[in-house]
């Protein structure tokens, strides 16, 4: 009987062991940025014409430590793939991403659980770019 008693809680042990790296209270997804978004609009300072868009696709996840500002993304496009790491500073609603060779930060507004709203300067251009959750 001990020796069922001990198997079962070995066996319980690396159970719960082996679940996933699954954040239940992490700030990158209250935050409400976790998530694959797809964009759909490109709107830059001088025209003030926005470009509907199709095709570009950025994935924001959480790393393993969910209690840090810190997680992972993947952009994709017809034309190009990147990714890397970013950092999260909540207090100013920016995101630093970083790739092997370079980094950039934008200003985020969550709109809603389904709409993100980035903003960010590119040589010398403000940008705003639309996003929705897929």
């Amino acid at each position: 009987m001990r020796y069922r008693v001990f198997l079962l809680s070995v066996t319980a042990l690396f159970v719960s062991c082996s679940t996933g790296t699954q954040c239940e209270s992490s700030v990158i997804t209250s935050e409400g940025l976790e998530g694959n978004w797809e964009i759909y609009q490109r709107t830059d300072t001088v025209t003030m014409l926005p470009a509907f868009l199709q095709g570009e696709d950025l994935i924001i996840t959480d790393d393993s430590l969910c209690s840090d500002l810190q997680g992972l993304w993947e952009y994709r496009s017809s034309n190009s793939e990147n990714g890397g790491e970013f950092t999260l500073d909540t207090a100013l609603q920016e995101i630093i991403f970083f790739t092997p060779t370079y980094s950039f930060r934008w200003d985020y507004i969550v709109v809603d659980y389904n709409n993100l709203v980035f903003e960010y300067n590119n040589g010398g251009l403000d940008i705003r770019e639309l996003w929705r959750r897929k």
